[in-house]
């Protein structure tokens, strides 16, 4: 060990100084100058190490370890030409310079060996064109969830018409009988009867068995054309009110389709009520009861063609749920509520046959669905229509057979710098 360092250190020979003749700007002209580089060498390899421990997810970290290896054994052979100027510790310098050579070497190698899978790496331009084609892909998606959502608005709308129009259809039959078997032939039949008798209806009616049975007769018929009648106009009116209800139910859909990507201020609790009145002629059909409990809710943004295709579609598979709870009453609660300053809330909650713990994390899956006629876009296309607006869509189940929440939450105020479009009124 003592001959080792005796020969690093070796004065035999004479300080690198002797050779610049020990002039003072030249020597100093070098010490600055390897003091500078070898200033800027040490700062390079610490400046990698804290990028990779701050970017743990940079490719070939490796690589940059080696380079600063490489570079550090390159400042410190600057040391040593600073330090031979005065001391002849050139076996010191020696040593220095071959342990650089083998960094620089096995640096080098690793770079070569590198060169091919760094060349696989994409350019910035191929990245950009990458997330073009995601960003397409992503509003292709984004757009054919909207449509299966209107399609399940134009759903809901359709069947909810089909079912007044049953109705439509029964009193139109109801109104066929009635007419079909009217009375009113009966007073032609006494027009008939008096006009056989012009001259003599007096003593017809007086006289003649048949004349005598007349006045009773007619007595009898008109109570019983008022009856007729009556029962008609009734029938009449409800036919009305079920026509009413199915343009009702067209215009509210209307009133709705062309507002898709818009922002506008609005009454959350009309639309609420709006979507009420979408469904309530299906949810009467199948013998639900819906329980409404809404406070009141401050004007605010909406996109309302979203916020109504998520609650036909809620409500509707809540509808669906309660098909096979036998032996309970079918109920399913609409609730409206203010949760805090800046959000508000709607819930959906049935007591049908409720969700499992393993689906209940996958509802809202593109694709995913129990049913044997589900397509899976439903409750897809709904969460993306939340987050659209800057709301959230969640799901809440205690289990099989223990009902479902769905709770759709809306901010109550349009967020900064949100892209959605406003109008402008």
């Amino acid at each position: 060990m003592n001959d080792l360092l005796a020969l690093l250190t070796d004065k035999r020979f004479i300080p690198h100084g002797h050779c610049y003749m020990w002039r003072p700007d030249l020597l100093w002209t070098n010490v600055i100058a390897d003091g500078l580089i070898t200033l800027s060498y040490v700062t390079i390899p610490f400046t990698l190490i804290y990028f990779i421990h701050k970017r743990k997810d940079v490719p070939f970290d490796w690589m940059l370890t080696a380079f600063g290896v490489f570079i550090l054994a390159c400042g410190t052979s600057h040391v040593m030409e600073i330090l031979t100027i005065w001391q002849p510790y050139y076996w010191l310098s020696a040593l220095v310079k071959v342990i650089t050579a083998m960094a620089s070497v096995i640096t080098a190698i690793l770079l070569i060996r590198l060169v091919p899978a760094a060349l696989k790496i994409p350019s910035p331009q191929q990245l950009a064109k990458v997330n073009d084609e995601l960003r397409e892909a992503q509003a292709e998606l984004v757009t054919t969830a909207r449509r299966a959502g209107m399609a399940e608005i134009a759903t809901n709308v359709l069947h909810n018409v089909g079912n007044v129009l049953n109705s439509v259809n029964v009193s139109a039959q109801v109104l066929y009988e009635k007419v079909h078997t009217s009375k009113g032939p009966g007073v032609a039949k006494v027009v008939q009867l008096m006009k056989e008798h012009p001259d003599d209806l007096g003593d017809f009616i007086s006289s003649d068995p048949k004349g005598r049975a007349l006045p009773d007769y007619l007595g009898k018929l008109a109570e019983a054309l008022a009856v007729e009648q009556h029962s008609m106009i009734a029938e009449l009116a409800q036919l009305t009110r079920r026509i009413d209800h199915i343009k009702e139910i067209v215009a509210t859909q209307q009133s709705y389709a062309g507002n898709s990507s818009v922002l506008e201020p609005g009454s959350l609790r009309e639309l609420v009520e709006d979507v009420v009145r979408i469904c309530d002629v299906s949810l009467a059909l199948h013998q639900v009861t819906l329980v409404k409990e809404f406070d009141d809710v401050p004007t605010m943004p909406l996109d309302k063609h979203k916020v109504l295709q998520i609650l036909v579609n809620l409500i509707n598979n809540a509808q669906q749920a309660l098909g096979s709870g036998a032996g309970r009453p079918s109920r399913i609660t609409l609730r409206l509520k203010v949760v805090d300053d800046t959000h508000v809330r709607v819930e959906v909650e049935d007591n049908g046959e409720g969700i499992s713990t393993e689906n209940l994390g996958r509802v809202f899956e593109h694709g995913f669905t129990t049913r044997a006629d589900g397509h899976g876009f439903g409750l897809h296309s709904c969460i993306l229509a939340a987050h659209e607006m800057g709301g959230e869509l969640t799901a809440l189940s205690a289990g099989p057979g223990k009902g479902a929440l769905f709770i759709l939450e809306l901010p109550l105020a349009l967020a900064q710098g949100s892209s959605q479009r406003v109008a402008s009124g």
